[in-house]
This record gives structure tokens, C-alpha cells and sequence, in this order.
């Protein structure tokens, strides 16, 4: 409702179309749709006819395996791109994650045992399926937000289940903040600046880690001088690239930290983009650091790191022979 309104009067003076666009998870039956008439309600008195979506995210959930959250955001996402998609023009999709929201994230990350990337918490900006994502309420806390609502004589509803530790979220928000205020009264500001540093660090290291890789590449004939026996294979980069090859002498003299991420970078080239365990990154460093070859660590949904004969060579699961260079 607050990111609503402050849109509305931005739009005039900044020339937006604001295209208002709700979900109905139907996880809370009678509320969901109450929410649902409330939302359409409100933009159409606004003069902006909110496009609205119903997706039983219960059923999605045991149909992804997914847990009722993580499928609920997908739902949302499926229906932001899919409205972003009809719309001609410069799209960007705006959410509401608040600061409250960026300290709860960042503390359940620690939780979880995250590296220090996942400090750096949620983004201001990004892109999901190739629609920029912003969150412009990102620095505004919640009690800021409910002043503001007060004061524009707004009247958001209320998802009660918000009020209740059924979920890690909201026992984090309801129960660990509250314990954690006792002792640091300001404590979301704490992880919201903690958050600023790690992007800011991150931000250097993955631009570091980038240079870096660019210039340990192994590429051409020099990659593998038998790829004529995995003709599928396509070359070093893009969207087909079956393999990443780069030097393991180069590749075992960088620090951990950058080390990591070049693996990480690799494997992000060829499709892995998630479910990299620090364990698997522990291995990949074992057999990075030895001459003797040759020797493979499996990754998750079948890639692997082969290293061999002066390289380290970061496969997909659809090239099912070694190269002859690796031999």
C-alpha cells in the first residue's frame, strides 16, 4: 500500500505507468480473497486496474518440492514477468522489501551458515528473467512505513499469520530481533549497515574475481587438442559452452577467497548457478593444489572439475567423455 501510493504521486512528475499486480497464494482461506477485493478495490479507485493472479502455492509446493514460501515466490515472480512481458516499453518491477525485511534476511542467512556474500543481504536492484527488480523502500523501516500510512490515511490489511511463529521469518521477526533490541536497541540499523559493507565488498571481489578469470582462460586449440572427439562441445563462452578451461598453476596461486569465486565463476559460465556447497568447494581446492592428475570432483546435477595435465577443466553433465588433452 505505501509503495503504491508513493508510486501514484511520483507519476505524474516522473511520467510512470504504474501497473498494479496482486497474487492470491490461497494459503489463507477467506482472507486470501478478502485481500485480493481489498487490492483490486484500491487500484481501481486509484485509476489503475490491478491485474490479479490465483495460484494454489500449496499444490505448487509439493509439486516443486519446494517449501510453501519458496514456491509462493515464484508464483509472485511467474506473475510480475509475465505482466512485465505484455507491457511495451521500459518495465521495471518494484517490490516492498522494507529495512526490516533486509535485517530479518541477513540474520537468517547467518542462521543458515552463510558465506560472506549472503551478507551483503537484499539488493536495491536486479534482474529477474531480464526485467530489472527494484526495491525502493529498501532503507525505510516498517515503523516508518506505518507512520506514513497513518499519516496518508492509508489502511493496509493485515495478513495475520504475521503475528504468528509458524514460519522461520516470523520467528525471527517476532521472537530473535525483539531478544537481540535488549541488547543492541538499534539492531536492524546494525544489519542493514553490515549489509551495506558486504555489498560494497562483494561488489570489489566479484569484479577482482573477474580480471582474474579472463586472464587464466585456456582457450582454443590450447584447451583440448582432441576435442574432435566430443564434436558437441562448443567453444569457450556462451549460452552452448560445454566446458571452461583455465590454467591450475594460475588458478592454485590465487588467494582462497578469489580462488572460490574463480570456481564458482567457471561453473556459473556452464549453468551451475546454485547448490555450490562450501564442502564441494573444500574438495575442488584439494585437487586444484596437486600436480599428480588426472582428478575429478562431482558437483551438484552432475557437473564436475577434472583436473589434468596443467589444467582444471569445469564440465557439464552432457559431455560425457574427458577431452584427450586431459588424458
Amino acid at each position: 500500500m505505501c509503495l503504491f501510493h508513493v508510486l501514484q504521486r511520483l507519476a505524474g512528475r516522473m511520467e510512470l505507468h504504474v501497473h498494479p499486480v496482486h497474487i492470491n497464494h490461497r494459503m489463507r482461506p477467506e482472507d486470501a480473497e478478502r485481500d485480493q477485493a481489498y487490492a483490486e478495490k484500491i487500484a481501481v479507485q486509484a485509476g489503475r486496474p490491478c491485474r490479479s493472479f490465483i495460484v494454489d502455492c500449496r499444490k505448487m509446493a509439493e509439486k516443486l518440492g519446494q517449501t510453501c514460501e519458496e514456491a509462493g515466490r515464484k508464483a509472485r515472480y511467474d506473475a510480475f514477468v509475465q505482466v512485465a512481458g505484455e507491457i511495451r516499453g521500459n518495465v521495471i518491477i518494484a517490490v516492498a522489501q522494507n529495512a526490516n525485511d533486509q535485517a530479518e534476511t541477513i540474520l537468517h542467512r547467518v542462521i543458515r551458515g552463510t558465506g560472506t556474500d549472503g551478507l551483503a543481504g537484499i539488493a536495491y536492484r536486479r534482474y529477474e528473467r531480464g526485467f530489472p527488480v527494484i526495491r525502493p523502500l529498501l532503507d525505510v523501516t516498517r515503523e516508518e512505513i506505518e507512520v506514513y500510512c497513518r499519516e496518508q490515511n492509508l489502511h493496509p490489511v493485515l495478513d495475520h499469520t504475521n503475528a504468528q511463529p509458524i514460519y522461520t521469518r516470523n520467528r525471527i521477526r517476532l521472537e530473535i530481533l525483539p531478544m537481540l533490541e535488549t541488547i543492541n536497541e538499534n539492531i536492524v540499523e546494525s544489519l542493514n549497515r553490515l549489509g551495506r559493507i558486504a555489498t560494497a565488498d562483494r561488489a570489489y571481489l566479484w569484479e577482482e574475481t573477474e580480471r582474474r578469470f579472463a586472464g587464466m582462460r585456456v582457450d582454443g586449440d590450447d584447451a583440448d587438442a582432441g576435442m574432435a572427439e566430443n564434436p558437441q562441445a562448443a567453444g569457450p563462452s556462451g549460452p552452448d559452452c560445454q566446458q571452461v578451461v583455465l590454467d591450475r598453476q594460475l588458478l592454485a596461486e590465487q588467494p582462497e577467497s578469489l580462488r572460490r569465486r574463480i570456481v564458482l565463476r567457471a561453473f556459473q559460465e556452464i549453468g551451475l548457478k546454485s547448490d555450490v556447497t562450501e564442502e564441494r568447494l573444500r574438495a575442488a581446492d584439494e585437487i586444484i593444489a596437486k600436480k599428480q592428475a588426472p582428478k575429478t570432483v562431482e558437483f551438484p546435477r552432475g557437473y564436475r572439475l577434472t583436473v589434468a595435465r596443467g589444467k582444471a577443466i569445469f564440465m557439464k553433465p552432457s559431455q560425457k567423455t574427458i577431452p584427450s588433452a586431459l588424458k
